[in-house]
């Protein structure tokens, strides 16, 4: 049902609303993807990653998934594709780590997620908080899918205003 109402709600008034939010947040989205490839020559552990959860390599297939959600056009399935991405680092992590019973938490979880965001150059990161938290089922708030939506908020928030790159 969800998907039926974005397809017939959101795609018609998607680039209305696209415009309408570039106007708002075009100074701040510029900032941010600046600041995002600055960010980009910097070393896992600038992150904030410990060594012990250096990825070999560099989170490449997390990155991949984050960087194709530009290909989605429906907030459900851009919000699938975050999941997804957010969902491969843990993943990764015990392929890249094996014999390892160190899980990821939370606190190892975030710096990991940054990186991998900054990494990813995806378009429009203000744009796609807005719409993701914004148009994101209240229901899905409360579950998995809201703890990975709030790591990405918080990622852009650290992104934008205390990632120091001087």
């Amino acid at each position: 049902v969800r998907r039926q109402i974005e397809t017939d709600i959101y795609v018609p008034l998607m680039e209305k609303v696209h415009d309408l939010l570039s106007t708002d947040i075009e100074s701040e989205e510029f900032a941010l993807q600046r600041k995002c490839i600055r960010a980009r020559s910097r070393p896992q552990t600038f992150y904030g990653i410990p060594i012990q959860h250096i990825s070999p390599s560099s989170w490449e297939s997390a990155i991949y998934q984050l960087a194709n959600i530009g290909a989605y056009t429906l907030p459900c399935d851009k919000l699938d594709a975050l999941l997804a991405a957010a969902k491969e680092i843990p993943a990764l992590y015990r392929v890249e780590h094996p014999g390892t019973d160190t899980h990821l938490g939370a606190d190892d979880f975030l710096p990991i997620f940054i990186y991998v965001l900054v990494n990813a150059k995806v378009p429009d990161l203000l744009h796609l908080q807005h719409v993701l938290c914004t148009l994101c089922d209240p229901d899905k708030r409360l579950s998995e899918t809201g703890y990975y939506l709030s790591s990405f908020e918080a990622a852009v928030s650290y992104i934008r205003h205390d990632l120091d790159l001087d």
